[in-house]
């Protein structure tokens, strides 16, 4: 049994959702202290600052939640008047989440945030080190994007 262990540690897929795990729970006590927003209502507002007014749909997509996580988030957003809704100009049907004056103003906090915490955690790396790891992460990425279609 330990041998199987011992090769789980080594996956790739194993080793990202340990980074992804830490990584999120440091973000997010920094988020909840310093602007009292969860992972999933600070990554809502950064799409939508990023990528502008978007379907629950594409918010999802987006901010890799599932649509109910990113529903939720949205709704808790909408109650505090950090986003609006909206009827697409394309199709009237399809509601759209926009970022409100505050949200906005929330988008330009969590952005420095976010950049910080990034940069904090490929500050091991040197210089090259971190364009050669940014390149083969865009490349395996690429990749499995590729072999999703």
């Amino acid at each position: 049994m330990k041998g199987h262990q011992a090769g789980l540690d080594q996956l790739l897929t194993y080793r990202l959702h340990m980074l992804t795990k830490r990584s999120d729970r440091g973000i997010g006590e920094r988020y909840r202290h310093k602007l009292d927003v969860s992972v999933p209502e600070a990554r809502v507002i950064a799409v939508v600052g990023a990528f502008g007014p978007l379907s629950i749909m594409d918010l999802a997509r987006h901010t890799h939640l599932d649509k109910s996580q990113a529903s939720r988030a949205a709704e808790a957003l909408l109650r505090q008047g950090l986003l609006a809704r909206c009827a697409s100009d394309e199709d009237g049907r399809i509601v759209l989440i926009s970022l409100t004056p505050d949200g906005r103003a929330l988008y330009r906090k969590i952005m420095p945030i976010a950049r910080k915490w990034n940069d904090g955690l490929l500050e091991c790396l040197s210089d090259a080190e971190r364009q050669t790891f940014e390149r083969l992460l865009d490349k395996v990425l690429a990749h499995a994007i590729a072999r999703e279609d």
